[in-house]
């Protein structure tokens, strides 16, 4: 009792799932993925696993924040009464604040926490500009960017553009310091 396994679904279809994560998803239960806009969350259930999504709670907010927020008082919640599976896209400590706060109150409320990566999208993003990391790579949230944050002389990869707005604002931004 009191366990939430979060694992990672990747950055696309059960093929590019480790086969490690596809087995849990498989044959474990109560599981609740962030969103079943993913194409591996359709995939799996096409194959029968069935899954708690939590895209009415984006609906019924109009502030992420809130949204996080329920979720993972949710989870938590649910985790109190038997261990549970909690699934998102990509790998759970890149880019997915569901699980910042989840991890935070977990920590609070004495619920064991335990990761099982999935592949991110910074794994296709590597190959597809054929960067290095290694070689210096500064990486952003775009929807909390900050001049003073830009590093120019490395790569620069600005996350969470996800609409007009925080592109507008990422574009101001960059122009500023440009």
């Amino acid at each position: 009792m009191n366990k939430i396994t979060i694992v990672g679904l990747g950055a696309g279809t059960i093929e590019q799932m480790p086969v490690g994560v596809y087995r849990l998803l498989k044959n474990s239960g109560p599981l609740f993925f962030r969103t079943k806009e993913h194409p591996a969350a359709k995939e799996l259930a096409e194959e029968g696993v069935r899954f708690t999504s939590f895209d009415d709670v984006y609906e019924k907010h109009d502030e992420f924040l809130k949204v996080y927020e329920e979720i993972a008082a949710t989870l938590i919640e649910e985790a109190k009464k038997r261990p549970l599976v909690y699934a998102v896209p990509g790998h759970p400590l890149v880019a997915e604040a569901t699980v910042g706060r989840l991890l935070a109150l977990a920590e609070k409320e004495k619920v064991e926490v335990e990761i099982f990566g999935g592949q991110s999208f910074l794994d296709a993003m590597f190959t597809a500009l054929e960067i290095d990391p290694i070689d210096g790579l500064v990486i952003l949230d775009g929807t909390n960017l900050k001049r003073d944050d830009i590093e120019v002389r490395h790569h620069l990869i600005i996350c969470q553009v996800y609409d007009a707005f925080v592109a507008s604002e990422v574009k101001l931004t960059l122009m500023e310091l440009l």
